[in-house]
């Protein structure tokens, strides 16, 4: 014998009672999307989290170094053509030396050393640094420091074959530049 169900005269099943044929077949697609959309949500955090974990630093690292280096070229250069010629018998000049502000995000100094005459960047960073030897004859002496944060000048002064380059924060931005003729002040050769 078999069991039949029971269905009213319209040959509908009566109510309150399951279907067998799932009615819920419009959830599949919402699943599987919200499914992809978690996946590629995945994806894209563990890219970032790989890319600013290991490969920024490094890239950062190499420019920070990288502009360091040319930093150090380009005031040790400034330095160098503030130095006009020690033939003369007075020389007293102030030149501008312009430095980017921060290197890596952090302010850094350019420091003189005398011995031999050199410049170097002191920064926090241990990887950001840099030394230049200077190309200028024996009697010049050179000291001083230069802050990135402020405005900074190349004082050169001296008498005979005595000539000092002094490295130092200008006072306010209306500083001679070495371009200025009132800032340069020399005697012809002896």
């Amino acid at each position: 014998m078999s069991r039949r169900r029971p269905t009213d005269r319209s040959g509908c099943r009566p109510a309150g009672r399951p279907s067998q044929e799932p009615r819920n077949r419009g959830l599949s697609p919402v699943v599987g999307k919200t499914l992809e959309l978690g996946i590629g949500v995945l994806f894209v955090a563990l890219l970032t989290a790989m890319f600013f974990g290991g490969v920024a630093p490094d890239y950062r690292a190499a420019v920070g170094a990288e502009l360091g280096d040319r930093t150090v070229a380009a005031a040790a250069d400034r330095v160098e053509t503030a130095v006009l010629d020690t033939e003369y018998r007075r020389v007293n000049r102030r030149v501008t030396v312009r430095l980017p502000e921060t290197i890596r995000g952090d302010p850094y100094r350019i420091v003189a050393d005398d011995d031999p005459p050199s410049v170097r960047l002191v920064h926090p960073d241990r990887t950001v640094g840099a030394r230049l030897r200077l190309a200028l004859p024996d009697p010049i002496t050179v000291r001083g420091s230069w802050r990135s944060t402020s405005p900074s000048q190349a004082v050169v002064a001296g008498t005979g074959g005595n000539v000092s380059v002094r490295l130092t924060d200008a006072t306010s931005e209306g500083d001679a530049d070495g371009s200025d003729p009132a800032a340069v002040g020399w005697e012809g050769p002896p």
